[in-house]
């Protein structure tokens, strides 16, 4: 039996490997809601749906998921000065809309900034609401030819902040190979870089934050199928492993004997991640098994490769 899965922002970063994976397994009839679906290729199996998702009405939402058994939501908002409000906004209506849909199973894909530092039970830290985890979240990007580069090309190469975040990387490269070697250049870069994020009036960008504001749609929610998928803080371009692990609730860490040597960060050198391509494996297994109904889970695998250049948004053939 076909499962037909609509998944919105299909040409996207995350949306456009989900769609890819659905139809590689073969069992899937896919529906690519967005402005320009047709971006990502065409398919005996794909479907453009031409919706501007970030003015549909709740009413015109609806009508695209009325002949789909399973929505995945990977939408994704341009950056801009009114962001987190298009994003919560945006987020709201289409989880009204699935509500009042007949649909088997909504997964929607978060971020990190949304999962919690330490038991949910006893603490109400998430990573957005620290500046340590955040520093070393900066630094690890840095360090990621891979992360780096998708960051500059979803944010526009040779814009201000891409051009700062590789001015930042260059600088980190030059501390980490050779540290008594640093030009006062570079220090100052990664002084004034670093303290924006320990000592600014506004470290974290509006994107995570509105991504954590959405969480609250669905936790505790009961009155329709959902999953909510937040990528761990390294969620990078890299290759298709299949193998991953999954995390519930919490920010995947690896052990603090894994932390950065000298380093009083308590975040520095443990943070994990799963490339793109994993993390649509883990999606699309979620939409065969429905094992995490209801639940707010990451997934981290392997990441050979991440200082290399990879493909940022995957293409149909």
């Amino acid at each position: 039996m076909v499962t037909k899965v609509a998944v919105l922002g299909p040409a996207g970063f995350g949306g456009s490997y989900v769609v890819n994976e659905l139809l590689n397994r073969g069992s899937y009839d896919v529906v690519g809601i967005s402005r320009n679906p047709g971006k990502i290729g065409k398919h005996d199996r794909y479907t453009p749906h031409a919706l501007d998702i970030t003015n549909a009405t709740i009413a015109e939402l609806i009508e695209a998921f009325k002949s789909v058994d399973v929505v995945i939501n990977a939408f994704n908002p341009p950056y801009g000065p009114n962001v987190y409000k298009t994003f919560v906004e945006t987020v709201r209506r289409i989880v009204i809309a699935a509500k009042h849909s007949n649909l088997q199973y909504f997964l929607t894909i978060g971020g990190t900034s949304s999962l919690y530092l330490r038991d949910p039970a006893t603490s109400y830290e998430t990573a957005a609401d620290s500046r340590p985890f955040w520093l070393a979240y900066r630094r690890a990007t840095a360090d990621s030819e891979a992360a780096t580069y998708h960051m500059e090309e979803r944010i526009g190469f040779g814009s201000p902040m891409s051009r700062s975040m590789r001015a930042y990387r260059s600088a980190r490269q030059s501390l980490l190979s050779n540290p008594g070697s640093l030009t006062a250049a570079n220090r100052k870069v990664i002084d004034e870089t670093e303290k924006m994020v320990t000592e600014g009036p506004d470290p974290i960008p509006d994107i995570p934050i509105a991504a954590r504001a959405t969480y609250m749609f669905f936790e505790g929610n009961t009155t329709f199928p959902w999953s909510f998928v937040s990528p761990p803080a390294k969620y990078i371009p890299g290759p298709r492993t299949a193998k991953y692990e999954v995390h519930i609730d919490r920010v995947p860490l690896a052990p603090e004997s894994e932390r950065t040597k000298g380093s009083e960060n308590e975040f520095d050198g443990r943070l994990l991640g799963i490339s793109v391509a994993d993390l649509a494996v883990a999606i699309v297994d979620e939409v065969e098994k429905r094992e995490k109904i209801g639940k707010h889970w990451s997934a981290v695998a392997e990441l050979p490769g991440e200082h290399e250049r990879h493909a940022s948004y995957a293409r149909l053939s």
